[in-house]
């Protein structure tokens, strides 16, 4: 209810503010002042809500739906494509047409359809000296003095977009060539916005995977890395997705450990592993948290093996695919 109110206010301090305009332009309005409604194509928006928010504000000048089309009044459309609804006021004038766009998702629950009344409102009182002066004259307890409206005060807005995001996770990472090595650790990632749909990622992993070799000893594959990535992003309410395309470079410290030292002996050593990597993920938000499922899957462009008793135990080399389940920080 907080944004219906801050909807509400900004409702007000629009229409003081363009009030003066359009007392100075008396012969644009040659209508009775009645107003028919119209709202097509909005399955998320109530028509019985947006009806009832404007009949709060213009009483009986709105038109009841039953009434059918009256040659002499304003009309107030309201059309949505998508996350957009467009609202428009014309009338049987000569003057253009008044029209206004806003997202849907920039007002959660039932403010969406009290924004899109009253901004319905803010455009027909700028073309009708009935509107306004009901208007004018339904705020008892206040002169209808422009000067007391314009008093209002304009509550900050909250931005919409988030431009930063800092998060954690837990990760399983697999090479699915034979004797590919299969590790599990955790992620801290953070990505900064792009552009307005666009995202650059940075994280930092460390995995850890091993295997016994019977007879010989174990085995054991230590993975560091960083990966990279531009991400596309696209958010429906509390549910958002991200796709994007990078790379991942890192290091790989493989060691063994005997069975038997005294007939065979263990090494260990570091090398370079990485290549592109493709990347999406799922999340939902809960407030300024989410909550995210996400996978890869790249390919390396190095070969790193680790041998025991001849034959390979653990390979870094060719695809790999990885899970990750973690939260985020978004502002």
């Amino acid at each position: 209810m907080t944004l219906g109110r801050a909807a509400a206010s900004f409702a007000c301090v629009w229409l003081a503010a363009n009030v003066p305009i359009a007392v100075a332009q008396e012969s644009a309005s040659p209508t009775k002042g009645h107003v028919q409604l119209e709202v097509e194509g909005c399955p998320t928006v109530p028509t019985a809500l947006v009806r009832r928010v404007v009949g709060i504000e213009i009483g009986d000048l709105l038109l009841d739906e039953a009434n059918g089309e009256a040659g002499d009044a304003e009309h107030l459309s309201i059309r949505c494509a998508g996350n957009f609804a467009a609202v428009e006021a014309h009338g049987p004038s000569g003057e253009a047409p008044s029209q206004r766009i806003l997202r849907l998702d920039d007002f959660p629950g039932d403010a969406a359809p009290r924004a899109l009344a009253l901004l319905g409102v803010e455009l027909l009182a700028a073309r009708s000296a009935a509107v306004r002066e009901r208007i004018l004259r339904r705020r008892t307890g206040a002169p209808p003095a422009i000067e007391a409206v314009v008093a209002v005060p304009i509550p900050p807005s909250a931005p919409v977009t988030r431009g930063m995001q800092i998060g954690a996770a837990g990760v399983w990472r697999s090479f699915v060539q034979q004797a590919g090595a299969s590790a599990f650790g955790g992620r801290l990632e953070v990505g900064v916005g792009a552009t307005r749909r666009g995202l650059l990622t940075a994280d930092i992993e460390v995995a850890v995977g091993s295997k016994d070799v019977p007879n010989v000893g174990q085995t054991t594959a230590s993975l560091f890395s960083s990966g990279f990535a531009f991400r596309l992003c696209a958010e429906r309410g509390r549910l958002g997705a991200e796709v994007g395309l990078g790379g991942r470079i890192g290091l790989v410290w493989e060691s063994g450990s005997s069975a038997d030292p005294t007939n065979v002996s263990a090494s260990s050593f570091v090398r370079p592993w990485g290549g592109p990597m493709l990347n999406a993920s799922l999340a939902t938000m809960l407030g300024r948290l989410g909550f995210k499922l996400g996978g890869e899957a790249g390919w390396s462009l190095s070969s790193v093996d680790e041998i025991a008793a001849g034959a390979t135990a653990i390979a870094l080399r060719g695809p790999w695919v990885a899970l990750s389940l973690g939260a985020d920080l978004r502002r």
